[in-house]
């Protein structure tokens, strides 16, 4: 079995965000139960270990009427090879996303991958996709591609990672970036809601869509969560599936983490973790404290992070003798809200606006709570992330969230954190409350720590579910 997997971001050379973190780990979870697999992602300015590239070829693309460069460089991580699409007037540029010409950078992308596939000699048994950036493959590969006969019978899966963001665009793009017909527009499979939409027609083109919780897969279907694409959805239904992603548990490791300064697992994780909150309130400035409670706080500020319910109950969280580090950055107007409550309760509040990955690796080692209130969140790593060094998630029962954390009972002293269901900052208040109180309970906190730690949340299992999806795609 050959899986090619199509991403605008992989670690460890390119992360904006959580997309990343699965192309960089689910392929090595894949390749150690006997997957060959690759990763096509474009070479970006920004990316880590350029140097280290080799190249292997070149060639032309013809995005339309637009003759343009390809250039292809390739790297091996963990048994996986990883190509990268190497164009300057495209990628070699400052970060990855938000130039007025992204859809024309990825229709280079996405031709520049269907080419790979015959100038290297390297057919796939499945193309699997993420996100737009990658969806028009599918569109290309069923239009016009799979007509030769080096290409057929490829399967296509496609995951949807966030259906917030489909890849809307104007319908004259179809045939001026992709020079398909205008026909498919005007029949419907590559129109919704009155413009282009790539997620849909990589819904409708591919063989099998994935989500990445089988929680987000449910409510995806929903006028509530499926944000338009719900009714696509559901003519489909039989070939979606929701697979909760997992964190690599060599990346993410209390034994070994270079990033944390006390090292620390199951057996001693109360006496090392103490340690860790004592430097991690040193290097922020908070008052050095081992018995109050710190809660971290490691996001995107935007909407979706559930930032309006926390931003509600704020002044009411400063008057409770606790400590709360934040670490993230995005909208600006959550940015100067926090500023006020950082500046009235320094002994408090410890407001970190930016993206610092050893900073996060601090926070989940050295805090007791973790706090996630999202809106809606498609899976989450950082819940499963701070479970695995012993730090106790708060979360709203919603998509990944929902699948990852089991709500603790005090009744049977069994759980891994605290949930509560509505979008509602009351609600949300009165879970932090409950467990601030379970805090200062020794036994119950003593168990819950434990079971947190002993949580299997890797890409062992989840890779078994892909392994036995692809085969099922393959044979049908």
């Amino acid at each position: 079995m050959k899986v090619m997997f199509v991403t605008s971001e992989a670690t460890p050379y390119i992360k904006s965000g959580g997309l990343a973190d699965v192309l960089g780990s689910l392929p090595k979870a894949l390749v150690e139960q006997g997957i060959e697999c690759s990763v096509v992602l474009p070479k970006y300015r920004d990316m880590k270990d350029l140097e280290s590239l080799e190249f292997v070829c070149n060639y032309d693309i013809f995005i339309s009427w637009r003759k343009e460069y390809c250039g292809v460089f390739k790297s091996e991580q963990n048994g996986v090879t990883y190509y990268f699409i190497d164009n300057e007037k495209y990628f070699d540029r400052p970060g990855l996303y938000s130039y007025d010409d992204d859809y024309e950078r990825f229709a280079f992308f996405n031709f520049a991958v269907l080419e790979l596939i015959s100038h290297l000699n390297i057919k796939p048994d499945i193309l699997h996709l993420h996100d737009w950036q990658a969806a028009m493959v599918a569109v290309l590969y069923k239009e016009r591609y799979c007509y030769y006969e080096y290409y057929s019978s490829i399967r296509i899966v496609f995951t949807i990672h966030n259906i917030a963001y489909q890849g809307k665009a104007d319908p004259k793009l179809i045939n001026d970036l992709y020079g398909l017909s205008d026909h498919l527009y005007y029949n419907g499979n590559l129109r919704h809601d009155n413009c282009f939409n790539m997620m849909k027609s990589a819904i409708l083109y591919s063989d099998m869509i994935t989500t990445v919780s089988p929680t987000y897969a449910e409510e995806i279907l929903t006028d509530e969560f499926g944000e338009g694409l719900q009714g696509i959805l559901r003519l489909k239904q039989d070939r979606l599936i929701g697979i909760l992603n997992g964190i690599d548990y060599d990346v993410y490791n209390p034994i070994s983490d270079p990033n944390i300064p006390y090292h620390f697992n199951k057996d001693n994780v109360f006496e090392e973790k103490i340690k860790n909150k004592l430097a991690l309130q040193s290097e922020l400035g908070l008052p050095e404290k081992e018995n109050i409670p710190l809660i971290g706080i490691v996001t995107r500020l935007t909407w979706q992070k559930g930032i309006d319910l926390l931003l509600n109950k704020m002044y009411e969280l400063c008057l409770h003798d606790l400590q709360i580090v934040i670490l993230g950055a995005g909208d600006g107007r959550y940015e100067e809200a926090f500023k006020p409550y950082a500046y009235e309760y320094p002994d408090k509040i410890s407001l970190n606006l930016k993206y610092d990955f050893g900073l996060s690796c601090r926070i989940y080692a050295g805090c007791d709570l973790f706090l996630m209130p999202s809106l809606f969140e498609p899976c989450g790593l950082s819940q499963m992330m701070s479970l695995r060094y012993g730090t106790i998630p708060i979360v709203r029962e919603t998509g990944g969230l929902k699948d990852s954390v089991i709500p603790y009972n005090e009744y049977e002293m069994y759980g891994t954190g605290f949930s509560f269901s509505h979008y509602n900052a009351e609600e949300m208040m009165a879970t932090i409350d409950y467990a601030l109180a379970t805090y200062h309970r020794h036994e119950h906190w003593k168990a819950i720590v434990e079971q947190a730690m002993e949580a299997k949340l890797d890409w062992e299992n989840s890779a078994e579910e892909y392994i036995n999806m692809y085969h099922w795609v393959v044979s049908e």
